[in-house]
């Protein structure tokens, strides 16, 4: 089952320390346009409106600039991981990218996650809506489904909600990162994922574990995202 402990560490390298960017919506509390927002920001991925959320009133600047490891660890877990259900989620690769979905991208995580049921179950075997949460039925669903394929499609759908948008590239170099952890002890192999940027810049990530090389080729945007031999252990 997935360990919440385990995907945080890596989550908390992604998301880095504090910023307090005026076009991220997320860094205001009240809620941006409302009567009394203020931009506040974001630490280790834990915004203001998140922190509000779970305290029950809006924190200070210096609160989210001062926010610990530990206490965001907290807020992550009861805000995110908890509600999608992570827990029950049977494959960690799975668990992790299901995970980030919603903390990158809050109700949107979850309606990927259906899209991702109905791509491989068929049209209309889940409804699709956004929301923070998984049932008990979706998650059910999930762990019925081949590790590789799902974690491949959910992959797929994500990329294709970034693309065109300023995130596109880090967004996939997150991808790459969240494979690596994976390619030794969870994926028997993995070989590559190829991607091109437009304009022909191509970026390689060479991964390197226990012998295991895997090529992470970014190349064209128009092009699918292959993501091969991604073979869960049992």
């Amino acid at each position: 089952m997935g360990n919440f402990s385990q995907i945080w560490t890596g989550t908390k390298g992604f998301e880095g320390g504090y910023q307090q960017l005026a076009n991220d919506s997320a860094n205001y509390c009240p809620a941006k346009g409302k009567p009394g927002s203020k931009l506040i920001g974001t630490k280790f991925g834990i915004s203001a409106i998140a922190y509000g959320d779970y305290f029950k009133r809006c924190p200070t600047a210096e609160e989210i600039k001062n926010l610990s490891p530990e206490l965001a660890q907290k807020i992550a877990k009861a805000k995110f991981w908890d509600p999608v259900q992570g827990d029950k989620i049977k494959s960690q690769p799975v668990a992790h990218l299901v995970f980030d979905s919603v903390y990158g991208s809050g109700s949107y995580g979850p309606l990927h996650t259906r899209q991702t049921i109905n791509k491989l179950m068929g049209a209309g075997t889940v409804q699709e809506y956004k929301s923070f949460k998984l049932s008990d039925d979706e998650v059910s669903k999930i762990n019925s489904l081949p590790d590789n394929k799902f974690f491949n499609a959910l992959m797929e759908i994500r990329k294709n909600f970034f693309k065109g948008l300023t995130y596109e590239k880090g967004y996939f170099n997150r991808m790459a990162k969240i494979i690596a952890l994976y390619s030794t002890g969870f994926f028997s192999d993995t070989e590559e994922i190829v991607k091109e940027h437009k304009g022909g810049v191509i970026i390689g990530l060479t991964v390197i574990a226990l012998g295991v090389g895997a090529f992470f080729l970014i190349r064209h945007w128009r092009k699918k995202v292959v993501i091969a031999a991604l073979h869960v252990k049992k």
